[in-house]
Formats: structure tokens, C-alpha cells, sequence
């Protein structure tokens, strides 16, 4: 028993972050019920002795821990199942020069006797979802003019999709324990884009910026990797100005070098010069920049704690506090009148007046640390935020055996973190900053997500407070 691309993220995501809401997940890997998923999922974590994802009406949890061997079955046969045909015809529909041919496509997955009528429903159901008939597609002559013909930037829409995909495919490729299901899926992905080594060539970029550049969040550098992908060819770059070699740029054309060999391909210097442009920026210090948060953290903490005993002292007959907080039972999502019609205020007690210490990660440029932070932590009134580190000193800030917070909460671009690996039992909460248009609509957003947020995270500490009572009653 083995399982596809779609159940391995899945299971992925529910090992990391302990904790995910259903609707969200659904939508996140187009899912329109997972339920029958997480069946099947579960069969396989029986055979393998790890443990179940447990269900509830909003939730899947999982009290265990992630188990990286879960992921090495290499199940030959997996590989054509509806969910993978589907999205290796989508990688032809939007990264393909050539619209699908039907006889090709069964040469290249090696079906000669697949069923024609699936593969041509598939294309449809797949073309549905960007509102295009299949006669359309049929008749067209141009597949980007098809798609701008329906309000799509088909330059932006590749983009999105391919850097979606490699971030949420590439790590095990990338660090070689992949499955048989996943090269094969690289290796038409590559012969769609008509590249020789992905993987080559994202080992020496990530290395080139890791060691030369001020890029340092995970979403940016996969932004890099998808651009040179899609722009290395183009030889119709209009800019006059060609980077001359120096000392100062020596490791760039090193890199640009051996990617041209591996690749078998002379990139116009125009191009390199626009790249180097794109990596090279003013570089700052988000050490400093978290250095500054946390003595903020600290401060703050202490004026809390000094506030609350001044308001003891004031009110010991009511022993009440003043917070805000938003209607949650009545939110309409698609609300856009959300934060003035929701934000409400009430009066608790102090003895709950708890919050949930929860460590900060973000995954973002220096530049967005702090707005991003700031932003965040407005709305955020129920965490008490015990430090901020970047994502990339996940593995230092996490570990086995935590005790100094209960929750982790991520702030990042990317609704994809593939290079996480959770081994610990503390849930993990991944805030996707929006690219909205104008203060309603990221204010929404941000309230959209902080009630999604607050409700897992409370919820997955009375489960997991239930669950150590319920094994105490067993016992005795």
C-alpha cells in the first residue's frame, strides 16, 4: 500500500503542523472531500505502526511525530492515478510550448492503452477550473492568447504555478530521497520545459545566493529558481547594458558556466546581466532586525505582566479586564465589511486571560521582517510571543524536546514549506502574508486567518489536555 503525490503532501502537512482545518486543506490541494483520503492514509499509517490522524467536525490532528521513512515507499503503479494524470496534463497545458497531444502524452507516461476518453475528460475538467471550453482550446492557435482572452497574465499564471510546484515537490529530489513516483514526475516536467537538471541547476543557484547575495527567505529564492527556469533561453532582452567579468563577480559567471555546460546552452549575456541585477541587492542585517523585535518582545512582556498587577490591585472586586476580540459564530468570510462589523468588545476575567506561549518564525526578506511582524502580532492578542527567529534556524529553534513555548507560529509568503521537518510534538501554524490590494482587504485577510488560527490552536491543546486525561482513566 502506497501513496500518491497528493496524499504524501497531505500527510506531510498534518505530521509538521499537528493540527490543520479541513476547509483549508481542501482548498489548498483542491480536495472537495477529503475524508475518503484520510481513510486511505490512515490504512497506510496502520501498516507501518505510526499512529492515526484523528477527525473531527473542523479538524484533522495528530498527536505523533513526523517519521521521515514514511515517505520512502516506492510504489511503481502509483503513478496514474486520476489526481497525477491530471496534473502532469496541467503542466503540459501551462508549461508546454505544444497544446496536449493525446498519443504523445500516452508515450510519455508509458500507457499506450490508457483510455483516450479519460485523458480527454480530464483535459476538460482541467480547463473548466480556468473557464475555458475544450472547443476553445481545440480551435485556438495561441494557448497565451486563449488564456488572455479570459483576463489571465499567462506569464504571471506559469510563473505562480511552476514556483507552486517546486516548492512543493523539489526538496526530496533536491537531497535524493525521492520515490520512484517523484522522478518520474521531474523527469517530464523537465522534458515539458525542455531543461536537462533541475535539480543541478537549483543545487548551485541556492548555493550562489546562500553565499553571495542578501536573499535569505525560502519563497524568494524558489522565485529566483522558477524566473531563471522560464527566462534562461530568451534571447530578445532589450537592455544595453553587459556585465563585465571582475573579481567582484567572478563565482556568478563560475555558476552561469557550468549551468551553460550542464545544460548545453549559450545564455545571452543580456539575460545574465538582468539576473545578476535580480540577486544583487543592498544587503542588511535581519539578525539586527530580529535583535531589536526580541528586546521589544521583552519589554513588552514585563509591561504586561506590571499592567495586569496594577489592574488587580485597581479592580479586586471586579477582577475584570477590557480586550477585543472578533465575533467568530457570525463571520462571513466573503464579508468585506468584516473588521468594522466583527471587532467587538467584551470583559473577562483575569484568570482567563490566558495566552498560548508561542515562538515566532518568519520566512520573509529583511526588509518585510518587521512590518510583517508588526502587522501580524496586532491581531494576534491571544499569543504570548516568547522569541522571533527566522525559518532558517528552524532545526536550532526546534527540536525534540521543547518546553519554553507550546506553539509554533510561522510568518511567511509561501502556503508550501516543504523543507520543514517537524520532530517534536509542538503544533505548528503557518500565516500566508497576502498580496492584497489596499488596507480593507489585508486587514480581512489577516482576520480571515487569525480566527482560523486561534480556534486550531486552543483547540489542539484541549485535545491534546483530553487526551492525557483519557489515558489516565485507562490506566487506572
Amino acid at each position: 500500500m502506497g501513496l500518491d503525490f497528493n496524499e504524501s503532501d497531505i500527510l506531510k502537512d498534518i505530521l509538521n503542523f499537528k493540527i490543520v482545518n479541513r476547509k483549508k486543506l481542501e482548498e489548498k490541494y483542491e480536495f472537495r472531500i477529503i475524508d475518503r483520503t484520510i481513510k486511505h492514509i490512515n490504512g497506510f499509517l496502520c501498516e507501518n505502526n505510526n499512529g492515526i490522524i484523528h477527525k473531527s467536525k473542523s479538524y484533522l490532528y495528530y498527536f505523533g511525530k513526523y517519521y521521515e521513512g514514511l515517505f520512502k515507499v516506492d510504489d511503481r503503479d502509483i503513478n496514474m492515478k486520476m489526481s497525477f494524470r491530471r496534473e502532469l496534463i496541467t503542466l503540459i497545458l501551462l508549461l508546454g510550448k505544444e497544446k496536449l497531444n493525446i498519443y504523445k502524452f500516452n508515450k510519455q507516461i508509458r500507457r499506450n492503452e490508457q483510455n483516450t476518453k479519460n485523458i480527454q475528460n480530464d483535459l476538460k475538467q482541467i480547463l473548466k477550473i480556468y473557464n475555458i471550453k475544450h472547443l476553445e482550446y481545440i480551435r485556438t492557435a495561441s494557448i497565451e492568447k486563449l488564456f488572455e482572452s479570459k483576463n489571465y497574465d499567462f506569464k504571471e499564471l506559469r510563473e505562480n504555478y511552476l514556483r507552486e510546484i517546486l516548492m512543493r515537490r523539489m526538496e526530496k529530489i533536491y537531497i535524493g530521497k525521492s520515490t520512484y513516483q517523484e522522478n518520474f514526475y521531474f523527469k517530464i516536467l523537465q522534458e515539458i520545459l525542455e531543461v536537462k537538471n533541475i535539480k543541478y541547476i537549483k543545487r548551485l543557484l541556492f548555493l550562489y545566493i546562500d553565499q553571495f547575495t542578501g536573499i535569505i527567505s525560502t519563497y524568494e529564492k524558489y522565485s529566483i529558481l522558477t524566473y531563471f527556469i522560464l527566462n534562461m533561453k530568451s534571447t530578445d532582452i532589450k537592455f544595453e547594458y553587459k556585465l563585465k567579468r571582475n573579481d567582484e563577480n567572478e563565482e556568478f559567471f563560475i555558476m552561469m558556466n557550468k549551468i551553460s555546460k550542464r545544460e548545453k546552452l549559450k545564455i545571452d549575456h543580456k539575460f545574465m546581466t538582468l539576473f545578476y541585477k535580480k540577486l544583487h541587492r543592498k544587503k542588511r542585517n535581519p539578525e539586527m532586525i530580529l535583535g531589536e523585535i526580541n528586546k521589544s518582545v521583552i519589554i513588552e512582556k514585563s509591561q504586561e505582566i506590571f499592567r495586569i498587577k496594577r489592574v488587580e490591585t485597581r479592580r479586586r472586586k471586579e477582577e475584570k479586564i477590557e480586550v477585543y476580540t472578533i465575533a467568530e459564530t457570525s463571520v462571513n468570510f466573503g464579508d468585506e465589511n468584516l473588521l468594522n462589523r466583527k471587532l467587538v468588545k467584551k470583559y473577562i476575567h483575569l484568570d482567563e486571560a490566558t495566552k498560548i506561549k508561542t515562538l515566532v518564525l518568519v520566512d520573509v526578506e529583511e526588509n518585510q521582517i518587521l512590518k510583517s511582524f508588526n502587522k501580524v502580532m496586532r491581531f494576534f492578542n491571544f499569543l504570548e510571543v516568547v522569541k522571533v527567529e527566522h525559518l532558517n534556524n528552524f532545526k536550532k529553534a526546534i527540536t525534540k524536546n521543547n518546553t519554553g513555548y507550546e506553539q509554533v507560529l510561522i510568518i511567511s509568503n509561501s502556503k508550501f514549506l516543504n523543507t520543514i521537518r517537524n520532530f517534536s510534538d509542538i503544533p505548528i501554524f503557518n500565516f500566508v502574508l497576502g498580496k492584497e490590494k489596499g488596507t480593507l482587504q489585508s486587514r480581512t485577510n489577516i482576520l480571515k486567518q487569525m480566527i482560523y488560527l486561534r480556534r486550531m490552536m486552543f483547540q489542539y491543546l484541549e485535545f491534546k489536555k483530553d487526551r492525557k486525561i483519557f489515558r489516565k482513566k485507562s490506566k487506572s
